[in-house]
């Protein structure tokens, strides 16, 4: 699940509904958490308390009701680019249960995206390639793709289209762009990915060229 929140008035508050299916009743402990990634693609968090006012913080859920949960962005009303979080809602042992418990107790962790911004900010997706041996002697290129946007976005269908001086042209798939297709470029990230093509030539200059399907 995805949210969208606005920096400043009625859209800046949004409510989470929490149902609980079980015959138990559940404790739910609520959280914000920052986004960022690494160009290798892994997600960095941390926790954001000081910028979303959240009530309840905590609560507990008898079977079969519901509880809602509502969160307030408290940061800066001016931003320039879309802020990227993660919901979390996680289940936690309740002081009776965790005394009566005698074997092992699987507890769930739901996280959402939540993100902070404007319907008028837009990615800006771009993309290079340099031609060369990976560590293993294999020729091919580092392909880089760089979020420049104000907005996040998943590029669906993603195909790399690389020219060369002499007017070739090197297509590359989605399915060989591997984790750098369908992925969630937050803005400001970059991604990189090695990937082999022996029709690569070390030293010369490639032109990049994206093209996807954009989903936010």
């Amino acid at each position: 699940m995805s949210t969208l929140l606005l920096p400043s008035g009625t859209g800046s508050v949004a409510t989470f509904r929490i149902k609980n299916d079980g015959d138990a009743r559940i404790a739910i402990r609520i959280s914000v958490l920052t986004r960022s990634q690494t160009i290798e693609g892994k997600e960095i968090n941390s926790p954001a308390e000081t910028l979303f006012s959240v009530y309840p913080a905590r609560l507990v859920i008898e079977p079969g009701a519901v509880s809602a949960v509502k969160i307030q962005w408290r940061g800066a009303s001016d931003l320039a680019r879309e802020q990227c979080f993660r919901f979390v809602a996680e289940e936690v042992a309740l002081s009776s249960q965790a005394a009566q418990s005698t074997g092992i107790r699987v507890l769930f962790r739901y996280i959402a995206s939540l993100y902070v911004g404007s319907e008028a900010f837009s990615p800006e997706i771009s993309a290079s390639a340099v031609a060369a041996k990976n560590p293993a002697g294999e020729a091919g290129f580092f392909v880089e793709i760089e979020n420049r946007g104000s907005r996040h976005v998943i590029a669906l269908d993603a195909v790399l289209s690389l020219s060369d001086e002499s007017g070739g042209v090197i297509t590359i798939g989605s399915e060989e762009l591997d984790t750098l297709n369908a992925a969630n470029y937050l803005p400001g990230s970059k991604r990189r990915l090695f990937i082999r093509r022996e029709e690569a030539v070390p030293g010369r200059l490639y032109d990049a060229r994206i093209t996807y399907e954009g989903e936010y």
